[in-house]
């Protein structure tokens, strides 16, 4: 389901440095530059940092709200090297346009999808759909069977467009604000 859902909105190929590229049907309001997929590097975390940061802005969370989520928003150089990281940028500017982020949960040997984020400009061009299906094909490169997704209630509809389902709900404790959040997984 997630492949017949994305896909129409791009053709995709590796290019010799294994870089996912897409290159855009026209769609109304749809992106006509290049975009590329591929690893983000440690030195990249702050600039990471700020696309969770005006991506989470987006939703118009109240000041005191998002500065809650300043530590879950913080990307940083380990957790890059620790886990696996895309960004999308524009192949000719290379303005940095999204990025998401899977992790491994030894201990349940789940993959969950920990970070994705799509700067506010782009919301609602395709992007987002292309990094969660890449997100969903490099999972399955891993051995991963499914994704678990501890979604903010503002994607939940997004995440269950794409084919995954609810299946639960989670406390999610950020600085001093106690969160109720969707659980979904995907079947991939």
């Amino acid at each position: 389901m997630i492949r017949t859902a994305v896909i129409g909105f791009a053709s995709m190929w590796y290019n010799n440095q294994n870089i996912f590229r897409y290159k855009r049907r026209r769609f109304t309001d749809m992106l006509d530059d290049d975009v590329r997929i591929r690893p983000a590097v440690p030195e990249e975390a702050e600039e990471l940092s700020d696309i969770a940061w005006s991506s989470k802005g987006y939703w118009e969370y109240p000041v005191e709200v998002m500065n809650e989520f300043r530590s879950f928003l913080l990307i940083r150089e380990e957790f890059i090297e620790n886990n696996i990281v895309y960004l999308a940028e524009n192949e000719e500017t290379e303005e940095k346009i999204g990025f998401y982020a899977l992790e491994k949960d030894d201990e349940k040997g789940q993959w969950w999808l920990r970070h994705m984020w799509v700067i506010p400009e782009y919301i609602g061009s395709g992007i987002g759909g292309e990094l969660f299906l890449h997100a969903c094909e490099t999972a399955e490169t891993v051995g991963a069977e499914e994704i678990y997704i501890l979604s903010d209630p503002s994607g939940t509809e997004f995440f269950t467009h794409l084919g995954a389902e609810q299946i639960g709900e989670e406390l999610f404790k950020v600085g001093n604000l106690d969160r109720i959040l969707p659980v979904l997984k995907i079947k991939l």
